[in-house]
């Protein structure tokens, strides 16, 4: 019994550095749209997050400063996949698929100004992400909760099933009252 739960610590923590640190590295993704006006839709670029401060989005000419403090929204879209074109021979290469997922921030910039960025990623990556957002701004996301969406500092109006089965940040307080 000792040896699982040593195994089971063991591996949580092996995979939370895992994820502490792919949050951390470069994502490659293309900025789909938004208005930023510097940027051009389907650019591509690196998401960088060197700064405790900001994210950056870096293209070739531009580099896009992303403040935490002036996200107001994060959520994941929609999950895209792209099939790779190959001739009817290589079946085998023509079964690799592709997933990407839309990541949608809203935030102000150093200015003041109201901006929005769409961002198509790595489905894994986009995770990674949304993950690191969270981590910074210290608030939930847009997160899928069995088909309600919830948004950065707003609670849904909608019940989730799981509310009654797990706490969670967006559910403390029933919690605490059931002691």
């Amino acid at each position: 019994m000792t040896i699982t739960r040593t195994v089971l610590f063991a591996s949580l923590a092996m995979s939370a550095c895992a994820l502490l640190s792919a949050a951390n590295r470069p994502e490659t993704s293309t900025y789909v749209e938004g208005n930023v006006p510097t940027l051009k839709p389907n650019t591509g670029g690196t998401l960088v997050f060197t700064d405790t401060s900001a994210m950056t989005f870096k293209t070739g000419l531009e580099e896009v400063p992303v403040p935490y403090a002036g996200i107001s929204r994060a959520e994941l879209g929609a999950t895209q996949v792209h099939s790779h074109d190959q001739p009817a021979y290589k079946v085998w290469s023509r079964l690799h698929k592709t997933e990407t997922q839309l990541l949608t921030v809203n935030f102000k910039n150093g200015q003041g100004e109201t901006q929005t960025m769409t961002f198509e990623l790595a489905k894994p990556a986009a995770n990674a992400v949304l993950a690191t957002i969270e981590g910074h701004t210290a608030r939930p996301s847009a997160a899928s909760n069995g088909g309600a969406t919830t948004k950065m500092g707003k609670e849904s109006s909608e019940a989730w099933w799981g509310d009654d089965v797990w706490k969670t940040n967006r559910n403390a307080a029933k919690w605490d009252d059931k002691k």
